[in-house]
């Protein structure tokens, strides 16, 4: 069996198809599904039926409601076990997040059995949900791994700016006018869910789904799992500060669905692994989102204090300028990120231009790109020289040593060839063992003296191949025109090659046209 990537365990996922069916298909996944559509609806029912008994609703509530919580932290741990590189960072992160859940939860159980007010606010339980909701905004990221610094850098700033928009007006327009003038412990607490829920959700979509593509369906599922949860935690906190939440209501059917989708991710991680996300080249980045956000936010805000109290307080002042400065440092990311995308698109297209004209194996230019040399020679007055070099018996070198010898006789006959010529000239393999140097405004006697020069350069340094050397000689053919006729100086040239080889090899053969 070939080996994989790190991170890419199992049978990759054919990207044509949809990942659904694969679910389907896999018999441990089908099962997975069916428990738990079949536990959402009873849990639903059972929600349904316990309404009015705070016993009912208390069971339903506290304890039922932990069965999909331990077996999200369960499947967590065997895909954490049994995955590699960044899909084993995600599931151990999630792991992590899950347990804190459970663990917050199970704090929660303990108060409302064995108290009879219930958890106090705050309670030893925040700590474990606030930990979990912490612990998933580092997963999102780990999940969407493998962006660029300025790109990563860049999706956190916008949604720092969204958080710091819709945070400030929640705060000014809906928590702070129900709270006290020194806020307590309890506040800050309330405060500081909705605030990582929209941090989660903006992680999702702007480092999360606008920046990559092929999306593992596993990690779809966790990003739609944390949605939902962190949806319901803020209708949380709108119940527990304006009408009061009660465990078993309808809310704890979203929070239920949320832990049913975690476990049906860590499933589908296990059984049916694909390839970690992959970075967008262009990513959606959601440009007008955070601006329109964050500028909306600071014209409410100030009309806001204006209609309330006729006046703008420090905060909001400090919220508008702080909103101000970090739109500035996030347009100035975006245009550092395309201005270095531009840079990486310029380079790539450099390289194709050079890959064009470029012959592999030797890297001298060639043969279309010495035809577009010609072509633009033959309007010249002056006269244009042209060689024809002919590695001598290189079939037999490759018959003799082998034809990766061979291929580095071709190599560093080219560099010798190429280290002899003049700036002006134009070298280039035509094929095989053949090489061609042009030389334009070059006469016959300076093109002679070249191809000495050549001759004895390949003559006196023989090929090393593994410690082995190789002696290797070459034949010339030279041709000098004036007219301009490219055609005819390559056939000229050719000959005089040809000339060379029937005259015994490893020399120098001049033809003139009688147009010269």
């Amino acid at each position: 069996m070939a080996s994989r990537p790190e991170g890419e365990v199992g049978v990759a996922v054919r990207p044509h198809i949809f990942p659904g069916r694969h679910v389907l298909a896999d018999p441990v996944c089908r099962r997975a599904l069916a428990a738990s559509v079949c536990w959402l609806a009873t849990y639903a029912v059972l929600t349904a039926i316990g309404q009015g008994s705070p016993a009912m609703m208390l069971f339903v509530g506290d304890i039922l409601y932990l069965v999909p919580i331990i077996a999200s932290v369960v499947a967590a741990s065997v895909a954490a076990h049994r995955l590699t590189g960044r899909h084993r960072r995600l599931w151990l992160t999630l792991a992590v997040a899950y347990t804190a859940q459970l663990g917050g939860e199970s704090v929660w159980t303990g108060y409302d059995y064995l108290t009879t007010d219930g958890p106090p606010q705050p309670s030893i339980a925040d700590a474990g949900y606030l930990l979990a909701s912490v612990v998933t905004v580092v997963a999102v990221l780990t999940g969407f791994g493998g962006v660029g610094g300025l790109r990563r850098l860049r999706g956190l700033l916008d949604t720092a700016l969204i958080l710091l928009s819709l945070g400030g007006l929640g705060w000014q327009m809906l928590l702070r006018p129900q709270l006290s003038d020194n806020p307590a412990l309890p506040d800050l607490v309330n405060v500081a869910y909705p605030l990582l829920d929209i941090t989660l959700l903006c992680c999702l979509s702007i480092v999360g789904m606008a920046g990559h593509r092929s999306i593992p369906l596993a990690v779809r599922l966790v990003g739609v799992a944390a949605a939902l949860n962190a949806v319901s935690d803020m209708a949380y906190t709108y119940q527990s500060i304006f009408t009061g939440y009660e465990s078993g209501s309808w809310l704890d059917v979203m929070f239920e669905a949320g832990a049913v989708i975690a476990f049906l991710s860590a499933v589908v991680a296990v059984r049916l692994p694909q390839p970690p996300a992959q970075r967008r080249s262009f990513d959606r980045g959601l440009t007008l989102l955070p601006i329109l956000t964050s500028t909306t936010a600071t014209f409410t805000l100030v009309i806001f204090k204006k209609v309330t109290s006729e006046t703008v307080d420090n905060l909001t002042l400090v919220i508008v300028a702080v909103l101000f400065l970090a739109v500035l440092l996030r347009q100035y990311l975006f245009v550092t990120d395309r201005a270095a995308l531009a840079e990486q698109l310029r380079q790539a297209l450099h390289e194709q231009e050079r890959l064009a004209v470029t012959d592999g194996l030797t890297g001298l230019y060639n043969r279309r790109y010495l035809t577009q040399q010609m072509a633009q020679h033959e309007a010249d007055t002056k006269p244009v020289s042209l060689l024809v070099v002919d590695l001598d018996h290189f079939k037999r070198i490759n018959d003799t040593f082998g034809h990766l010898a061979g291929d580095a006789v071709l190599q560093q006959s080219a560099t010798r060839i190429a280290s002899i010529c003049r700036s002006t000239d134009v070298v280039a393999r035509y094929g095989g063992e053949e090489f061609v140097v042009l030389l334009p405004d070059t006469d016959e006697q300076q093109a002679w003296r070249l191809a000495e020069r050549i001759l004895i350069g390949i003559r006196e340094s023989p090929a090393v191949d593994a410690a082995a050397e190789i002696p290797v000689t070459a034949s010339v053919g030279v041709a000098t025109h004036r007219d301009g006729d490219m055609r005819l100086l390559m056939e000229t040239a050719d000959r005089a090659l040809y000339q060379a080889k029937t005259e015994g090899r490893d020399r120098i053969a001049v033809l003139s046209s009688a147009r010269v």
